[in-house]
């Protein structure tokens, strides 16, 4: 190594150095006796002054080598210092080259260097695993791409007009197509000369296959749209045909019905008079499900709009009406007070309102029926409870009891139209919420949902 010899240097030139210094010394010397000596040795006894000044003249050569000795002594002094300090600016450099090695390195994008000729002469680790390794070979090359594309290829611009550029490759390599970004930057020296160009290549193709997906998806989103905007207008033509096209023949059927029983009841008999009270309560159950299908259609169509509302209040309304239904019920009511929501007051009481007639209904024929209704703190989030203690249902069909016309209980004990849990989830849910339900049989239920 070069720095290992630097020591070995000093130390000769200083004996050189040294060397010079005696010799020159000892020649110093010796021209002084020589010059001197015969003059005070003359026979006159007196000294001889110019031949003195002729023998001192001589002296002048020796006392300048002396000077450019020292001279030379100070010069290699300093070559020392200065060779110390270039050991360490090499060190450093070497430190943080070493440091700026790491971290391109460790970039998870792939870096590489090319020269003025497209030749690749620095790949980091990341680079190597995108393409290989190709030192010393042509960028076409690395990439498969014809050679003859290099002049007109990003980085060309890039090292043409100093502009930092960004470009995309199709790369294809043992049977895998990899889709690459790049940034192609130009490097300068230290007079601003383009020497190189370095690229930033990072690896999409993962981004490349979900932007397609997240295209694919939303196309079916979007047809999935259309198609549910086009059943919703199908559902309000339908909801049309409740309101308008059925309720006019069922009106007829009812007037028809009471008719008959004026003027023929009392000459029907009791199978008559039987058959014409099953075709009213036919009709009247007809009324009842083309009541519940126009709330449902409603509530799924209706804007949002929110609001404070005071839960509590509303129960404790809503269960003052079925208590004025049917006073003769016995029924305990528990209603938390001062409990208020975030939601659109129409909607959330029509969900109330489904799921209060339902206990209401299923506690009939259970002494002390019990309905309460509050809320818990569950992880953070209020839970809001309406819980009974009347028939309750078997958890084996609990994915069914909030699907549409399913009944999970005999309909001449619990009679109903098995759209009134459905409406409730489609309330919930329009509003961000979930609502579940939890039963033991022949001994109530309890259901629960959140507001967000």
């Amino acid at each position: 190594m070069k720095t290992m010899n630097v020591p070995l240097k000093n130390g000769t030139e200083s004996i050189i150095v040294t060397a010079l210094m005696a010799l020159t010394a000892f020649w110093f010397v010796d021209a002084v006796i020589d010059a001197v000596i015969p003059q005070v040795e003359c026979e006159c006894g007196h000294l001889h002054v110019p031949a003195l000044l002729a023998s001192l003249f001589h002296l002048i050569p020796l006392i300048a080598q002396l000077l450019l000795i020292i001279f030379v002594r100070r010069l290699f002094r300093e070559r020392r210092l200065l060779v110390r300090e270039l050991e360490a600016a090499a060190a450093a450099a070497l430190d943080e080259k070493a440091r700026t090695d790491a971290v391109i390195a460790a970039v998870g994008d792939g870096v590489c260097m090319l020269d003025r000729d497209f030749r690749i002469v620095y790949q980091n680790r990341a680079h190597e695993r995108l393409i290989g390794e190709h030192g010393g070979e042509l960028c076409s090359e690395a990439y498969g791409e014809d050679p003859d594309t290099c002049g007109d290829c990003p980085m060309a611009r890039t090292m043409e007009t100093g502009e930092v550029r960004a470009g995309t490759r199709r790369l294809t390599s043992r049977g895998e197509t990899r889709f690459l970004e790049i940034t192609f930057s130009p490097v300068r020296n230290a007079s601003g000369e383009i020497v190189a160009g370095v690229e930033v290549v990072r690896d999409v193709t993962e981004r490349r296959h979900n932007e397609e997906e997240i295209r694919s998806l939303n196309a079916t989103l979007e047809r999935r749209a259309r198609d549910l905007a086009a059943n919703n207008r199908e559902l309000e033509a339908f909801s049309h045909s409740l309101s308008h096209d059925l309720s006019a023949p069922l009106t007829k059927i009812s007037c028809a019905v009471e008719a008959l029983r004026e003027l023929y009841g009392e000459r029907m008999g009791d199978e008559g008079r039987f058959l014409l009270s099953c075709i009213s309560e036919g009709g009247a159950q007809m009324e009842d499900l083309m009541d519940a299908l126009l709330v449902l259609s409603r509530v799924s169509r209706k804007e949002l709009r929110r609001e404070t509302v005071d839960m509590g209040a509303m129960v404790s309304q809503l269960a003052l009406d079925l208590r004025r239904s049917d006073p003769a019920r016995r029924v305990d009511f528990v209603i938390s007070p001062e409990l208020t929501a975030e939601g659109d007051p129409s909607l959330l009481r029509v969900a109330l309102q489904n799921l209060l007639s339902n206990a209401w209904k299923f506690t009939r024929n259970v002494d002390g029926g019990r309905i309460e209704f509050g809320s818990i703190d569950r992880n953070g989030e209020r839970v809001f409870y309406l819980r009974d203690n009347g028939a309750g249902f078997d958890m084996g069909a609990v994915g069914r009891i909030f699907e549409v016309f399913q009944r999970l209980h005999d309909e001449g004990l619990f009679p109903g139209t098995g759209v009134g849990l459905a409406t409730v989830q489609r309330v919930i849910e329009r509003h961000g919420g979930t609502v579940t339900a939890h039963g033991v049989q022949g001994h109530g239920a309890t259901f629960t949902f959140t507001l967000p």
